[in-house]
């Protein structure tokens, strides 16, 4: 596993995970989705293509729902750059419990790993 970077510095370090977590880590960190989710960018050449988080949120919430018949409400931040190696995280949330997702650009075509961590 590659080091990550954490785009919530506001985040405590050493914050517990929480016990119930509705996806557990092992059933989770062996998914791999290589969908295409790419979005082209508006304008000249030089600008930067932004990646579609929509359809990254509901790749996590259909994979919540099939591997554990969790409906979870899933939310990504919106402007990310598409570019190979970048990593964001997403949010997802059952009930009141929720779990943050690592998500790896595999390449500059919009598809994506994610891990729930």
């Amino acid at each position: 596993m590659h080091a990550l970077h954490d785009p919530n510095p506001n985040r405590s370090p050493d914050r517990p995970a929480l016990p119930g977590r509705w996806l557990c880590r092992s059933v989770v960190a062996g998914v791999l989705v290589a969908a295409s989710l790419a979005v082209t960018a508006c304008g000249s050449s030089e600008s930067p293509t932004i990646l579609n988080t929509e359809k990254v949120e509901r790749a996590i919430e259909h994979s919540s729902l099939a591997q554990r018949g969790k409906h979870a409400q899933v939310s990504c931040p919106s402007g990310v750059h598409q570019k190979k190696g970048l990593m964001f995280s997403c949010t997802a949330v059952v009930k009141r419990d929720s779990t943050r997702f690592v998500v790896t650009q595999l390449d500059g075509a919009g598809h994506v790993r994610y891990e729930a961590r």
